[in-house]
């Protein structure tokens, strides 16, 4: 190994001091690459003839690549041989390689090796299966297998997802995808039913209706729907979910309705539209059913990126000053509220992921007429200023980019706070104590923090005291935050 590594440029740093088993083989050795901050920590199993290379450095992967073409590499197939291997030796050396290569993909086999008549093997396997199961998961699953034995007719996996937001999207998924309801769907809305999240109740309570779940009326008849303000539910909406949940019980029931053509049929009509098929949007009770029943989807990627815009990581910046963007895709969005209500196709921009806050407006203005390096972190307190400020700051932050820079029209800044399915607040349909750190379904954040944000045509929109997205109110002097666009 040390004569491959040093044909490829690799010096020898040190190695262990203990005598070889194998003379010649060191047992432990460093390696680096002058001219580089590359290095190379290097283990011989001298029982196993298991060598194990590690590379760090920022090119950590390009050295790799060149040394795996002139050294043999252990692919995944062939860790799997040896783990099925009848040869001790061989089972012993497929489980330390799975251990160094933290190969999750081999758990099963490893399980099944601690119970080789092999005390070596058996033994090994303990310690690789404890080393490939993340800290406290053994622990997870025993409180899963509780809470299924406690509640045998509910899925305690829907009920662990992270977020609520991701339950929720599940629920309208299967609204979506399903034709009809079978048990393991009815498991998964009896959790939804009992759920800690308001909206997520509710949306269970639609899914029930859509996929006519009868076996879960008894959990629906006794699912709570919001009732207070502390759950996000204004009086008007409190009666709203009530009535929802027993009009469902009513139909899944199979309960007579109102004659056809009678006024109480009529009024039912939008309701009963939208519990069999997808809501009639027409005003704000049907998009709410709207929103309740409509998982989110992202959108196309922007096709092809401005030239001030680079994607590292998965996430967008502008390219000279750093600051982070998030796409708005060119699908629909319903806007506005009331008698102002439609629907819209967004053209396709990129916006502010936050406010330009302090440190980064200080920036932008000192630096517009030569910048150099990046903007400082722009999770800061957002910067106050007045609307012609605000143009200002988006003028100096255009000359250092190179393209145009503005503020957003409402209707903009609405698409980015509100998402496509045409939610009440950025974060979902219910007031929420921890709104202001609630980020958009386009991963737009604050929102709704201290500050309103200024729109074209002198109009404040979000902030803390109109966090509905359809909020926005026009002044003639003010101060608000500045959150950019940039049109695709």
């Amino acid at each position: 190994m040390d004569r491959v590594l040093s044909a490829l440029g690799w010096l020898l740093q040190s190695e262990s001091q203990t005598p070889p088993l194998i003379p010649g083989e060191p047992e432990f050795a460093v390696y680096v690459k002058r001219g580089t901050d590359s290095a190379i920590h290097y283990t011989f199993n001298p029982v196993l003839r298991l060598r194990v290379l590690e590379f760090s450095g920022p090119d950590a992967v390009g050295e790799w690549v060149a040394v795996r073409k002139a050294v043999p590499v252990m692919e995944a197939p062939a860790l799997a041989a040896l783990l099925a291997s009848s040869e001790t030796r061989e089972v012993l050396l497929g489980l330390l390689a799975t251990e160094t290569l933290r190969e999750r993909s081999s758990m099963e086999r490893v399980a099944a090796l601690r119970f080789h008549p092999e005390f070596s093997v058996s033994r090994t396997a303990e310690r690789v299966l404890a080393s490939l199961v993340p800290d406290g998961t053994e622990e997870a699953f025993a409180r899963l297998k509780a809470e299924k034995e406690a509640h045998p007719d509910r899925s305690v996996l829907f009920a662990h997802l992270p977020g609520e937001e991701q339950r929720r999207q599940v629920l309208r998924w299967l609204i979506h995808d399903q034709a009809a309801s079978n048990p393991d769907v009815d498991a998964v809305l009896r959790s939804a039913l009992v759920d800690a999240d308001a909206e997520v109740r509710v949306t269970a309570v639609m899914a029930a209706a859509r996929l006519q779940a009868r076996e879960v009326l008894p959990a629906l008849r006794e699912a709570r729907m919001p009732t207070s303000t502390r759950e996000g539910a204004d009086p008007r909406d409190r009666q709203f979910y009530s009535n929802l949940r027993d009009l469902v019980v009513h139909v899944l029931a199979g309960r007579p309705l109102p004659p056809e053509g009678s006024p109480k049929r009529e009024r039912m009509a939008p309701l009963l539209r939208a519990l069999s098929g997808p809501a009639d949007v027409r005003d704000d009770p049907t998009l709410l059913l709207h929103a309740l029943t409509t998982p989110v989807d992202l959108g196309p990627r922007p096709v092809g990126l401005p030239e001030a815009v680079v994607e590292r990581d998965g996430t967008y910046r502008l390219r000279r000053s750093g600051l982070e963007a998030r796409w708005v895709p060119p699908v629909e969005h319903w806007l506005g509220t009331g008698p102002t209500l439609r629907r819209v196709i967004s053209p396709g921009f990129f916006v502010a992921r936050v406010p330009v806050s302090r440190a980064a407006a200080a920036w932008a203005m000192a630096a517009s007429q030569g910048p150099m390096g990046t903007a400082g972190p722009d999770a800061e307190e957002p910067l106050p200023c007045t609307l012609v400020e605000a143009e200002e700051l988006c003028s100096a932050l255009s000359r250092i980019e190179g393209v145009a820079l503005r503020l957003p029209s409402s209707e903009e800044w609405e698409m980015a706070a509100r998402g496509p399915d045409g939610r009440l607040f950025p974060w979902g349909n219910s007031m929420r104590d921890d709104g202001s750190i609630r980020a958009s379904p386009w991963g737009v954040e604050k929102l709704v923090a201290s500050l309103p944000q200024w729109a074209r045509a002198g109009l404040l929109c979000g902030g803390r005291e109109q966090p509905l997205c359809a909020s926005r109110r026009e002044v003639s002097a003010g101060v608000g935050a500045v959150r950019w666009v940039l049109a695709s």
